[in-house]
């Protein structure tokens, strides 16, 4: 009978899942006879390059969409939103391309796991019944409070990644516009030897320029993207130098100096909250050993000296 039941169960999934993903497995179907038709290759190399993308592409990100799809009733994704844009620009600083309704999806998915995970726990262990109530709801909560703090260590991070590398991004392209290069073949050569944050910020930057975008908002969106007050700063000086005609090479010179000053005045600043911060390990682990080695044998000789009256 177990056996039986079982096989029932399998079937069961097995034509859910069929039902599930029948048409979706169609419409792959006719999208790859499609592209096989226009490339002129056969299915069979159309499928066999669908299969090298990775796991993520292939798997985990169709499911994901569907997830945002099924739950977009109950997450905020509308455009005019406040926490939407917020979190919109908190995933762009933090470098994360996917969308707000993938993320929440993703969010969603982890939120359950870690209620879940709690509740399981909270059976093993075999609490009282009002703890394994309130097990799924710490789960929750633990799950957004990682995610939260996940995506703020992120943007840090980023952060300051791109802080350290202003300096030197602006000291070649201030080099490029004195050896006669145009500001916007300056950046160019910027994005072609150098890695990193910052250089994919400037990347959008010359693409939005060289797609019509005006200098002076594709410098303005670069600073709210960054959100650093040293991008912000040389944003504003280069506009207001091609606004009222100033040389620019002596701007990007003068705010590459300016840039490394205010770097230098933060790390000396950092160097000087060192001996502050330091009074708390002293406080907790150095000084309470210097008061045994002092106090030790004095409080032993007045313990041996009242045992004895």
């Amino acid at each position: 009978m177990i056996a039986f039941i079982s096989a029932l169960f399998g079937v069961t999934v097995f034509c859910l899942l069929i039902a599930a993903f029948h048409t979706n497995g169609l419409n792959q179907d006719n999208l790859n006879r499609r592209l096989a038709s226009i490339s002129g290759k056969s299915i069979e190399d159309v499928v066999d390059e669908e299969m090298k993308k990775p796991l993520w592409e292939r798997f985990f990100k169709p499911m994901i969409n569907l997830t945002a799809k099924f739950f977009s009733k109950y997450l905020y994704s509308a455009d005019d939103s406040k926490k939407s844009e917020q979190l919109r620009k908190m995933l762009r600083q933090a470098g994360i391309t996917m969308s707000i309704g993938e993320y929440n999806a993703i969010r969603l998915i982890v939120i359950i796991f870690f209620a879940a995970i709690f509740l399981l726990i909270g059976y093993m262990l075999k609490l009282k019944k009002i703890m394994i109530i309130l097990a799924p709801l710490l789960g929750m909560y633990s799950a957004f409070t990682i995610m939260r703090f996940n995506l703020t260590s992120n943007i840090t991070k980023r952060r300051e990644k791109m802080e350290k590398q202003l300096p030197d991004i602006l000291d070649m392209i201030s080099v490029n516009v004195e050896a006669g290069l145009g500001f916007e073949q300056a950046i160019l050569h910027v994005i072609n030897h150098f890695e990193g944050p910052l250089v994919d910020e400037f990347t959008i930057t010359y693409r939005e320029m060289t797609m019509g975008r005006t200098r002076r908002d594709a410098l303005v969106l670069l600073g709210e993207r960054c959100d650093i007050e040293d991008v912000k700063s040389f944003a504003g000086a280069v506009i207001q130098a091609g606004k009222m005609g100033i040389s620019l090479k002596n701007v990007l010179r003068t705010q590459s100096q300016a840039i490394r000053q205010s770097r230098r005045n933060k790390i000396e600043e950092r160097a000087m909250k060192i001996s502050v911060k330091m009074l708390i390990p002293m406080v907790i682990f150095i000084f309470p050993v210097i008061f045994i080695a002092l106090m030790g044998p004095a409080v032993i000789r007045i313990i041996e000296e009242l045992g004895g009256m």
